[in-house]
Parts: C-alpha cells; sequence; structure tokens
C-alpha cells in the first residue's frame, strides 16, 4: 500500500499538516532513539519474562516499529519513551499468556517435562541485528499484510515453544490437541457460518490488534489502498484496515472524516463502516463524517451510488445526494449540515451559525488552532466562518465579526476576549 497519510500506517507524510512535526521525523531520529532505549526496553522486557526471555528481543522490536508507525502522535522524548514502555509492557504480557497456554495444552500437570531453555543461542539478536529487522518492517509496511505482521509479532516463538515441548509425549498428548483443534475449528466454522455479512465486516474492523491510521489537528492526507481505492482524511480521524484486506475482507472503519474514490472491478464490494453503520460501494465517489462527538453519521455520494446497511429499511443515497443517518433513521441533510460536514473535500472550512465553543472545536480541528476564552460567557454566542483550508487568519477575522469578539495573545496563549463597543455605539451609550 502506497501512503501519503500521515504515517501512523507506516506512510510517508506529504498531506497538509499545520501542526507540529512529529518527533519522528525521520528514520534517523528513529535510530537515534533505538540507540538511547534500546538496551533499556530489552533489560526490562527479559525481567519481565523471565524463562520466556528469549522473546524480548522480538518484543522490543516490534516496539520501536509500533512507535514509528504511530510517529504523528509522537511529539517530544517524553513521549516516544512512554509509548514504547508501554507497547513493551504489553508485549511481554501477551508472550507470558501464549506461552501459559502452550504450557497447559503441551505438557502432563501443567509443568514441562523437558527444561525451558530461555537463553537458546541465536534466539537473542545484537542491537546491530534488531535495528536491521527494524528497518526491513518499517520499510515493509506498504504489503496489505504488514499491519497483521506488526500486531501478532512474537506469535511464531509460541508455536516454536508448543512444537519444543511436544517432543517425548505420548501419542496420547498429541491425540487431545488434535481433538482440541478439531473441536475449536468446527465451533469456530459454525459461529462464523450464522454470521451474516454485516456481522462479519463488523467483527473484523473491530478485531484487536489492528494498527490505525490516524490523523492529527490540521493534518490532511491521502493514500492509496491496497485495491487500488484512493483514500482522503480529514484531521482527528481514526481508519482501521482489517486483516485480510482486500482479498478476505474490503472494509474499512472511520472514525472522524474520510474521501474515498473506490477502485472498481474487485470481487468484494467496497464498506465503510463509521459506528455500526455500513455504506457499501463498487466503484463510486463518497465522502462520511462520523466522530466520536457526533450522535450520528452522514454521507455525501459525489458520485455513483452507495447502499446504507445498518439500518432498516436499507436505502440508496444517489450522486450528489447527502444523508444524516442518527439512531437508525435516516433524512436528507441540510444545505448547513452538508457544507459544516463536507465543504473540505472542495478546499473549505464552513461552520454556520454555531455557539462559538462549536466554532472553536472547529478552528481547532481544521487549523490546529487552539484558541481560549477566558470570559465563559462569550461560549454562547453566534459564530460563522466559510474560509479556505489554508485560512486560519480568514477564519480568526469572521470569528471575531461575527462573535463580536476580538483576537490577541496573553503570553504564549491565544484568546478570543470581548470586543470593545464600535466608536459610534459607544457614542451614543455615553450620551444616555
Amino acid at each position: 500500500m502506497s501512503t501519503s497519510v500521515p504515517p501512523r500506517d507506516g506512510g510517508a507524510l506529504s498531506g497538509t499538516n499545520n501542526s507540529s512535526t512529529s518527533f519522528l521525523s525521520d528514520e534517523s531520529a528513529l535510530r537515534r532513539a533505538f540507540d538511547a532505549e534500546y538496551d533499556r526496553l530489552l533489560a526490562t522486557a527479559r525481567t519481565q519474562l523471565g524463562d520466556a526471555s528469549s522473546q524480548a528481543t522480538r518484543i522490543v522490536e516490534a516496539a520501536f516499529v509500533a512507535a514509528w508507525m504511530q510517529r504523528a502522535s509522537l511529539q517530544s522524548a517524553d513521549q516516544l519513551n512512554a509509548f514504547l514502555a508501554e507497547e513493551t509492557k504489553h508485549g511481554t504480557s501477551r508472550a507470558l499468556s501464549r506461552r501459559a497456554a502452550a504450557q497447559r495444552f503441551g505438557n502432563k500437570g501443567g509443568r514441562e517435562s523437558s527444561s525451558a531453555t530461555a537463553h537458546n543461542s541465536g534466539e537473542s539478536a545484537n542491537a546491530a541485528e534488531s535495528w536491521e529487522h527494524i528497518q526491513r518492517s518499517i520499510h515493509q509496511t506498504d504489503r496489505p499484510d504488514a499491519h497483521a505482521a506488526v500486531a501478532n509479532a512474537g506469535r511464531h516463538e509460541a508455536a516454536a515453544h508448543m512444537k519444543k515441548v511436544g517432543r517425548g509425549q505420548s501419542w496420547i498428548g498429541f491425540a487431545a490437541i488434535g481433538v482440541v483443534a478439531l473441536i475449536a475449528a468446527i465451533v469456530t466454522l459454525k459461529y462464523t457460518s450464522h454470521l451474516g455479512e454485516d456481522e462479519a465486516t463488523l467483527a473484523a474492523v473491530n478485531a484487536p490488534g489492528l494498527v490505525p491510521i490516524e490523523s492529527s489537528p490540521g493534518q490532511i492526507g491521502t493514500t492509496t489502498l491496497a485495491d487500488g481505492t484512493k483514500m482522503r482524511m480529514g484531521p482527528q480521524t481514526r481508519i482501521m484496515k482489517p486483516d485480510g484486506f482486500p482479498t478476505k475482507v474490503r472494509a474499512v472503519k472511520v472514525d472522524g472524516t474520510a474521501q474515498f474514490d473506490v477502485a472498481p472491478g474487485q470481487a468484494l464490494p467496497f464498506r465503510v463502516i463509521v459506528k455500526k453503520v455500513q455504506f457499501i460501494a463498487t466503484g463510486t465517489s463518497f465522502a462520511v463524517s462520523g466522530f466520536s462527538s457526533d450522535s450520528g453519521v452522514m454521507i455525501l455520494v459525489k458520485e455513483g451510488s452507495v447502499s446504507v446497511a445498518g439500518m432498516k429499511p436499507p436505502t440508496t443515497v444517489a450522486a450528489n445526494q447527502a444523508l444524516v443517518i442518527d439512531n437508525g433513521v435516516a433524512r436528507p441533510a441540510t444545505d448547513d449540515e452538508k457544507a459544516e460536514a463536507f465543504s473540505w473535500v472542495d478546499g473549505r472550512v464552513v461552520v454556520n451559525h454555531k455557539p462559538l465553543r462549536e466554532a472553536l472545536a472547529t478552528m481547532l480541528r481544521w487549523f490546529n488552532l487552539d484558541i481560549k476564552v477566558p470570559d465563559l460567557k462569550l461560549l454562547d454566542r453566534d459564530a460563522s466562518f466559510n474560509v479556505s483550508l489554508d485560512s486560519s487568519l480568514a477564519a480568526i477575522s469572521q470569528v471575531e465579526k461575527s462573535a463580536n469578539v476580538k483576537f490577541g495573545y496573553e503570553g504564549d496563549n491565544k484568546l478570543f476576549k470581548d470586543a470593545p463597543p464600535a466608536p459610534a455605539a459607544a457614542a451614543k451609550k455615553k450620551k444616555k
């Protein structure tokens, strides 16, 4: 998957970004972090793993790859170090859990029949080899299966451990394992067969361990998915792409707003899930919006048509139509709703007669402008603006006029304060 979206999915950033640059601005920055933190993280992982310490190297490598994938959100050394420590902690917990499960199925009485050789020669790579592994991983994140590889890092150690402790066991042990596996497969098959396609898709995009594609305030980026679909995502947006995309599951989940130019000629229809609503298309262009703070979701179809599942009755949205779906009920979007949700697709940001507090949230999202209002009564004032995506100063000016506030600074803080009355109004008031 080639990508130019804000790079928490491992791609290279070339989208619009008005926010501060990532602490991991390039691969050399990652290498400096690796040199500074690798030994400490490795020692921590080995201590936490105990007899399973042979898995420490791969867990730490996976932590650095995950940090690279989510580098857009890491703005300082402290954030990076905290992220690496948390990823290492989660990695060791997963490894110990898998190892315990392997022992339960592979040993009599819950104890190993052979000694655990935790420090087998060749299992623990040195720092130089680990860096080579990390480089290969971050250079391969455009593969369709790259996210699954990161999410499942270290899983083969448990499989190897199963194989090792199984040596010398009687055929009864193997038969028991086979029966358990067969029963599990049958149960899984029956469960899957009872799932409808909609439910199966929801399960896939909500599966644990998926690595999100995310954007920060002020960031807009584009990416080409593995099926050829072009995706453009707005700021403060999270995209989840399931394992097996696009051959097994051709769907993505959106928390935020995104536009899709769907690649035609595919075996599976393209699905976008926003909250629990599914938008299904073959070859078409459309945009969706549904932030976690929103009560409903919206869709704007630019070309073609899109079917909507997850509501009763299902409906179809034609070209140039915009729809609001809230609590399973669909209605046409008003002109103001359409403009506020989707003007960004055409390069603009719009707020029409909203309380100042909502206008401020929109300015933070699209321009990365964090403006404070010390006088809380002002937050209820009516505010509007309609500006280009690259015109944050125009947005400030229009808010000043519409809400009768004045922009300024106190130290490093940006503020809106009550604007002084116009000279004519002040004179008239004084005369009275």
